[in-house]
């Protein structure tokens, strides 16, 4: 698929799909779209420079946070203990307020999987 192809795609679809970067995956790209506030449905073409530097962002210091806590909390290791980063966006928080705003946080099928997202801290246009 060309930069072109992709630029017309969702910004979920760029990132969790075909593995373009080892390891995330639609569990862990909820916490970084949310750190970005970028609706998972936005199309990459729509970002702007800033919200691209800030995604960029947000992928380094999600993971590097989930590392750090040895995995999420609604993972197990491979010795069975679950890791203590505190998933923000999960089937878990549906339903729940935003950390952010209090808004309930949405849950929708899409491409798939699941989507979650709060629709005031992560506006679809």
């Amino acid at each position: 698929m060309s930069d072109d192809d992709l630029q017309n795609k969702s910004v979920k679809f760029l990132l969790a799909t075909e593995q373009r970067i080892p390891g995330l995956g639609n569990g862990v790209l909820q916490d970084i779209l949310f750190s970005a506030k970028v609706h998972p449905k936005r199309k990459v073409e729509s970002l702007s420079s800033k919200e691209k530097d800030k995604l960029y962002s947000s992928i380094k210091s999600v993971l590097l946070n989930m590392i750090e806590k040895g995995g999420r909390d609604t993972e197990k290791d491979l010795f069975g203990n679950n890791g203590s980063y505190i998933t923000k966006l999960s089937k878990n928080t549906v339903g729940k307020p935003c950390s952010n705003c209090g808004s309930k946080i949405k849950k929708e099928n899409y491409m798939g999987g699941s989507i979650y997202y709060c629709c005031k801290c992560q506006k679809l246009n």
